[in-house]
């Protein structure tokens, strides 16, 4: 059924599973996101031309799904997301300190995303 209307169909197991998948999916995009305001932060600040950066980055091994939609990106779920993956790693009795912390950075970055002048002021 879902073949339907998507190509891009992926089993990833059984009941369940996809949902677990999207929400590693979705800590990979922040990740990647916040990732991506740090570096173009820098970069900004020692005066690199970053949509240069930018188009060169992503022809490079730092290229990622949310650098190819930058400033596009609502983060409007970040937060939700983020909390989804912390009760799942809970629930399973893993620690996963680095999306504890992109957690807490989308919280503080959303309000001024892609303003990579005002980034750690």
């Amino acid at each position: 059924m879902l073949s339907s209307y998507s190509s891009d169909v992926v089993h990833s197991g059984g009941v369940g599973t996809a949902q677990v998948s999207k929400a590693v999916n979705n800590l990979i995009l922040w990740a990647c996101l916040v990732a991506n305001h740090e570096g173009m932060a820098l970069a900004n600040r020692y005066g690199v031309d970053t949509d240069a950066l930018r188009e060169a980055l992503m022809r490079s091994s730092a290229v990622n799904g949310a650098l190819g939609n930058w400033g596009k990106q609502s983060m409007a779920w970040a937060q939700d997301d983020m909390n989804i993956v912390a009760e799942m790693a809970d629930d399973c009795g893993i620690s996963l300190p680095q999306s504890g912390l992109v957690r807490e950075i989308c919280r503080t970055l959303r309000p001024r995303r892609y303003q990579i002048e005002q980034y750690g002021s």
